[in-house]
């Protein structure tokens, strides 16, 4: 089973570069830290919110152009192992949008147990 997240809600810091999804009335569990990308889990065990560092070189995208940001998609796929991350953020260029990709693959070091989570927003 997937948990799913939607949020109307994101944050650009441009001098640190850190792009922030976040949805709100939820209360605060755990974090879990994949080299850059942090996730926060709810005490119901939904995905709350993502930070990502070094966005800009993450989505191969200038820092001007995640001020555009007009939604974002992450899935997040826990096995024993591993944490497999999809992400994709969708950036006004002009007159039209851009898909910009970001997958990422980080040991499970936290023995997370298995789990499915994701999250979408229309900012």
């Amino acid at each position: 089973m997937v948990r799913s997240t939607k949020s109307n809600k994101f944050n650009y810091d441009f001098d640190n570069d850190v792009i922030f999804f976040y949805s709100e009335n939820k209360n605060y569990d755990f974090s879990i830290d994949t080299e850059g990308i942090i996730f926060d889990l709810s005490d119901d065990k939904h995905l709350m919110d993502i930070e990502i560092f070094d966005a800009s070189k993450r989505f191969g995208v200038s820092k001007s152009d995640l001020r555009t940001v007009k939604h974002f998609e992450a899935n997040i796929n826990i096995d024993r192992e591993n944490i497999k991350i999809s992400m994709k953020l969708g950036i006004q260029k002009r007159n039209r949008l851009l898909d910009k990709i970001y997958d990422a693959l980080a040991l499970n070091t936290m023995n997370i147990p298995p789990s499915k989570y994701g999250m979408a927003a229309s900012c």
